[in-house]
C-alpha cells in the first residue's frame, strides 16, 4: 500500500499563523499534539488511510515564542478557529497528553462541532509528579514501553526552555475544578485511553474522566506507556478509528488482537 504523505499548510487566525499537516480523505480527524510538539508518527500514517487527518500545531511550538495564550481554554479557541478557517465544520477530535487538555476545552466550548472526542493519556486530573522531578532514565521508562519501536530524538534543551512555560499554562493545575465542572455537562461521545505502563500519570485519571463525562468509554491499552501511539501504533489507530466511525457503537474485541494480547 502506498505510504501517505502529509502536506504542510498554514492558516491565519486569532493573530497567529497556525501550522498544520494534512493527509488522507474521508471523515475529518483533527489531532492535537502533546508537549513534545507536532510529529508525524506511524499511527498518523495508519489513520490517514481511513480519515482526512489534520494534525494541528499549537502556536508557540514552532518558530517564535507564544507568550499571549494564557491557558488551554484560549488555545482551544484558537485551534477551533483554525479548523473553521480550513473549511471543516464537523470532525472527530483527538488530543494527546497536553493536547488532551486543549481538546477537552475545545469540546466543552464548541460541542456542536464534534462528532467524537478521543483522548490519549490526557494531562488533566493527573498526579502531582512532573517530568521536571524525574531523571532521564525515569522519563524514558514513563513514556516508552517499547523505545525500540520508534525513533526517539533527544529533546533540545533550548527549545524545551522556550516552550515549557507555554506547556505549563496549557495543562493547568493537576486538578482543574473549572474543567471538571465543564466536562460534567459534555454530551459528545468520548473515548479516554491510558497505557497500562504509563509511568507519568498511571491509569487513575481515566476513572475520573469516566465519572465526569456521561458518554465516556475508558480503555486501558496493554503494554503501552505514556506514548501509546508510539508503543502500540496499530492498537492506537484501531481504537481511534473504531471510535471515530462508530461512537456509541464502539467496542473492543475480547479475542487476542493488537489491542488485547
Amino acid at each position: 500500500m502506498q505510504e501517505m504523505r502529509f502536506a504542510e499548510h498554514r492558516v491565519e487566525v486569532d493573530g497567529f499563523s497556525v501550522r498544520y499537516l494534512e493527509a488522507g480523505a474521508g471523515l475529518p480527524l483533527v489531532m492535537v499534539h502533546g508537549a513534545g510538539g507536532l510529529i508525524i508518527s506511524q499511527a498518523h500514517l495508519l489513520l490517514a488511510r481511513r480519515f482526512r487527518v489534520i494534525a494541528l500545531e499549537c502556536p508557540g511550538f514552532h518558530g517564535g515564542v507564544n507568550d499571549r495564550t494564557k491557558d488551554g481554554r484560549e488555545m482551544a479557541a484558537t485551534l477551533a478557529a483554525a479548523v473553521e478557517a480550513i473549511g471543516v465544520e464537523r470532525y472527530a477530535l483527538q488530543g494527546t497528553s497536553m493536547g488532551g487538555v486543549v481538546a477537552c476545552w475545545l469540546a466543552v466550548q464548541y460541542p456542536e462541532r464534534l462528532t467524537s472526542l478521543i483522548l490519549e493519556a490526557p494531562a488533566a486530573f493527573r498526579g502531582a509528579a512532573t517530568p521536571a522531578e524525574m531523571t532521564p532514565e525515569q522519563m524514558m521508562a514513563a513514556f516508552h514501553a517499547h523505545p525500540e519501536r520508534k525513533q526517539i530524538t533527544p529533546p533540545d534543551p533550548e527549545a524545551q526552555a522556550r516552550v515549557w512555560p507555554l506547556v505549563e499554562r496549557l495543562v493547568g493545575s493537576a486538578h482543574d475544578d473549572a474543567l471538571a465542572e465543564a466536562l460534567r455537562g459534555l454530551t459528545v461521545p468520548t473515548l479516554v485511553m491510558y497505557g497500562t505502563r504509563d509511568g507519568l500519570f498511571g491509569v487513575a485519571p481515566g476513572r475520573t474522566f469516566k465519572e465526569l463525562i456521561a458518554p465516556c468509554t475508558f480503555v486501558k491499552v496493554y503494554d503501552a506507556a505514556h506514548d501509546i501511539a508510539g508503543d502500540r501504533p496499530e492498537a492506537f489507530a484501531d481504537l481511534v478509528g473504531e471510535f471515530a466511525e462508530r461512537q456509541e457503537r464502539f467496542y473492543v474485541p475480547r479475542a487476542s488482537t493488537v489491542i488485547n494480547r
